[in-house]
């Protein structure tokens, strides 16, 4: 590992070495003291939804660290947001780490109890991203959504971070400590009764990042930073003053949004050559709606995007602290989303339609969209124009539901906007981190426990070179939920069916509970089906699938029960 990382430093330096005249500044010798390491997570952001990836959203901070970084383009998260979790902060499969799902029994149909692989919460067999840092000499501070298990034995402080302010459920109120259903925050462990006076999720969580880092500044050791930002998950809410950032700039509608957002993202690079006309989209198309529903989704998507540009914002603020401090010259920046971009309904998803009506507080009539007492959404519409050109969205093990903004930065990175466009996972984080840190451990115990070892491999060589990180017969398989994909070089096949709480509006496909084969290659917007031309490799990735399936205990009959629509307010039935 020590290797690795000396051969990084030795590449950033012979790059800024190259790039200088002799009147430049030179640059710094390499030198031994481990980096700072910022781990950026934002919720169910869509692809293309910063400058960098194609968005008319104003990300000018975004931009910037990922124009002079590494910009990835064919990363994969998980289909939903806890499970991605996991899997980052154990650098293993979700089952493995406790996340086979991120709901009950009673979401599902004949669903086993006591299952191994569906505790529901980050599970001690695995070590952690900061429980290996920290041991390794690093501060290790977390503010924002935790999601990974409540209890005392499970909040962030229990599983390696020193400090820490966490939301420890998957959603919440941006504006105020409430929600559907009650909400729980922790600050070093210890819950809290109120939040700040002038709370927003965006902006406390930078605050706290902030507080933290500055503490400690003098004493000498390496920070690891996990700033995982709730934003732009519904609700849609921003500070009153942003409400019109984004006024009519979105009236076009979904289906030219979608069509522009491609066409800027492949002068950009981020995309691979597509057709742009070859597209399936979901839902209504924007002509069809009336002019009322069209006023309506047009201000939530005016919401989604204030809600990126101040994410953005704060971006700003934190590098703007770590330059006045002198530490962002030797901190390294990894930026991604947790999923594809969301798609929901607040009107027909019994889910939140229920809780909105049983709260008595909750007012999603237009003037109030956006405000504390709000609680929206984006539709399909919306999130298929964020994940274009790839297949559906949030919930799905699509592309267009795994596959997520991500990018690498380090000022001695100097890659003069380097794209890389092979296959990573979210599961290769934290190897890669551990690399650029020189940690030394035994990858099958820590703080004495056993555990199991990990799963992903370090792309860091990979940053600066055309190193490959996974080979061509690798096999990376996948399950959520009840959807199914699996990984081998270009061929890629997907099992797709309901998904226990993203909303369908609609027939279901034909294709659904059934597999399919894609070339990634050819179609990497998954259009065709090749199983019938290609039986035997079908054939072998199936039965690949299955294999994989035993080995880790994952359930392979998980049919979420059927969410009936609402009907004149009725929640409809489970």
């Amino acid at each position: 590992m020590s290797k690795i990382r000396t051969l990084f430093l030795l590449l950033i330096s012979l790059t800024l070495t190259s790039a200088c005249t002799s009147d430049d500044i030179q640059p710094p010798e390499p030198t031994s003291k481990p980096p700072n390491i910022l781990l950026i997570v934002v919720d169910d952001m869509g692809f293309t939804d910063i400058g960098a990836f194609g968005s008319e959203i104003r990300t000018p901070n975004l931009d910037r660290l990922a124009y002079d970084g590494v910009r990835l383009t064919n990363f994969h998260a998980a289909p939903q947001c806890a499970p991605t979790r996991a899997m980052l902060m154990s650098g293993s499969d979700n089952h493995k780490a406790g996340m086979g799902s991120m709901f009950g029994p009673n979401a599902y149909k004949d669903f086993p109890a006591d299952r191994v692989g569906y505790e529901r919460y980050l599970h001690p067999r695995v070590a952690t991203l900061p429980e290996r840092l920290n041991d390794a000499g690093y501060h290790t501070y977390m503010a924002g959504k935790w999601h990974l298990g409540a209890d005392d034995e499970k909040k962030p402080s229990a599983r390696g971070f020193e400090r820490t302010f966490a939301l420890m459920d998957g959603g919440a109120s941006h504006l105020e400590l409430r929600g559907l259903g009650p909400k729980t925050y922790r600050e070093d462990g210890e819950e809290l009764n109120a939040l700040p006076d002038d709370f927003y999720s965006t902006n406390t969580y930078t605050d706290k990042m902030i507080e933290f880092i500055a503490a400690n500044a003098d004493d000498g050791k390496p920070f690891f930073g996990y700033l995982a930002l709730t934003s732009p998950h519904w609700p849609l809410q921003v500070p009153a003053e942003e409400l019109d950032r984004y006024a009519g700039q979105y009236d076009h509608g979904y289906d030219v949004q979608r069509a522009r957002r491609v066409e800027r993202a492949l002068q950009l690079g981020v995309l691979p050559e597509v057709d742009p006309d070859l597209f399936d989209p979901q839902g209504a198309r924007w002509d069809e709606l009336s002019e009322d529903e069209k006023r309506y989704s047009t201000r939530t998507m005016e919401l989604l995007a204030a809600m990126v540009e101040n994410m953005d914002d704060n971006v700003g603020r934190l590098v703007a602290h770590l330059k006045t401090t002198g530490q962002f010259d030797n901190t390294f920046i990894f930026f991604m989303s947790d999923n594809g971009a969301e798609a929901d309904r607040e009107d027909k998803n019994p889910n939140e339609a229920r809780g909105i009506e049983r709260s008595n507080y909750y007012d999603n009539s237009y003037d109030n969209l956006g405000k504390a007492s709000s609680w929206a959404f984006v539709r399909e519409g919306w999130a298929q124009a964020s994940m274009a050109p790839y297949r559906l969205y949030k919930g799905f093990l699509t592309e267009g539901g795994t596959r997520v903004t991500s990018f690498a930065h380090h000022p001695r990175l100097a890659s003069s906007g380097k794209i890389d466009n092979q296959f990573l996972t979210v599961m290769d984080v934290m190897p890669t981190l551990l690399s650029l840190a020189n940690a030394d451990f035994d990858p099958t115990r820590v703080r004495g426990r056993d555990v199991l070892p990990m799963d992903g491999k370090s792309f860091l060589a990979a940053l600066q070179t055309s190193a490959r990180v996974h080979g061509a017969d690798e096999v990376i398989a996948s399950e959520l939920h009840g959807q199914r994909s699996l990984r081998r070089g270009d061929w890629k096949i997907v099992w797709e069916q309901m998904t226990a709480n993203i909303w369908w509006e609609g027939e279901k496909p034909d294709h659904w509970r059934t597999w399919r084969l894609f070339n990634l290659a050819d179609d990497p917007t998954e259009q065709h089906d090749l199983a019938a031309e290609e039986p035997e490799i079908f054939a072998e990735l199936t039965t690949l699938w299955y294999q994989w399936a035993e080995t880790n205990g994952v359930i392979t009959d998980i049919t979420p029960q059927w969410r009936e629509p609402v009907q004149n307010g009725s929640a409809g039935s489970n």
